[in-house]
């Protein structure tokens, strides 16, 4: 299993085989999986490389990393990247938390934000920015690993989807890359308002559904960074952020129309707001007021009694 998850591996494990346990328990939605494992030994492996990304969080025990080049400690409370060259792995009597995607969906949330060519995008150190940058990491993990127990929001196209690029772009910002070697990127010519007005139609048509920069952009035949540019120059904000405002106004629509029973929670995750306590502070700024209150105005909120 763990050939086929991480590739070959040489594995030697020390101490009493009496002693030795092994558990993994693993959630997954769509691209992303979540794992927690737990070895009572020490195990020293010898990995080859690693196609995709995958981050480790250390909650008991030590996990070393070692490469030709660069050398990762990991004790309780700590986080680092495994690497995607050939390495040296050591562990003792540990627990860990582990988080997964593919590689192409990391560079696709990267290429997005920074307009760096897909091809172009890789990690350049296994260790977290800084540890204030470590604990983000370890802040929004656990945010995904509790959304992901929560059948509503698993059962919805759009959560799944907030939750993995949440994930992927935490991932970007987390873990240095090469977009962080960026001076100047420029734009395609020639895209124009007509454009913007065809990828803002587009959006609305389509608000229900898992949208990225990417699709939205073949959609319009223009590359991501065009897109990216000329709503900045049109609209003041980035595609996604027009997204959400349009998700938003529909929430809000949803809230004055609704049915009997409908919950704020259901309504926000059925529009891919899957953190309520954002959806709330955005309803606020925007309608200024709870989007409960609006619900409440309706009568839905409040339980019909029998025979009435």
């Amino acid at each position: 299993m763990i050939a086929l998850k991480y590739g070959e591996h040489r594995v030697r494990i020390s101490g009493p085989p009496a002693r030795f346990r092994y558990r993994q328990a693993t959630l997954r939605v769509d691209d992303l999986e979540i794992g927690e494992s737990r070895y009572t030994m020490r195990n020293r492996s010898e990995a080859l490389p690693y196609r995709d990304f995958t981050a480790v969080t250390v909650t008991h025990g030590r996990y070393a990393v070692r490469t030709d080049d660069e050398e990762l400690r990991l004790g309780p409370g700590t986080t680092g990247r495994y690497p995607h060259v050939g390495a040296v792995h050591l562990i003792d009597d540990l627990a860990a938390v582990s988080v997964g995607l593919p590689m192409q969906r990391v560079a696709a949330a990267a290429s997005v934000r920074t307009g760096l060519p897909i091809a172009n995008f890789r990690f350049t150190t296994m260790a977290p920015l800084s540890p204030a940058m470590a604990l983000l990491w370890q802040s929004v993990t656990a945010f995904a690993r509790r959304q992901l127990a929560v059948n509503a929001v698993v059962a919805n196209p759009l959560a799944r989807a907030g939750l993995v690029d949440l994930v992927a772009t935490t991932a970007v910002a987390v873990f240095p890359n090469t977009t962080m070697t960026i001076n100047y990127l420029p734009g395609q010519a020639g895209v124009g308002r007509a454009i913007v007005r065809r990828a803002a139609e587009f959006i609305e048509a389509h608000a229900a559904s898992p949208l990225t920069v990417g699709r939205i952009a073949e959609a319009c035949e223009v590359s991501q960074r065009a897109l990216q540019v000329a709503f900045q120059r049109y609209h003041g904000q980035t595609p996604m952020a027009f997204l959400r405002a349009v998700r938003l106004r529909q929430a809000h629509w949803d809230l004055q129309h609704a049915k009997p029973g409908q919950t704020v929670a259901e309504t926000a995750r059925r529009w891919g707001w899957t953190h309520p306590g954002r959806f709330a502070q955005a309803y606020r700024e925007t309608y200024g007021c709870h989007p409960y209150d609006t619900l409440r105005a309706t009568g839905a909120s409040v339980p019909t009694k029998p025979g009435r």
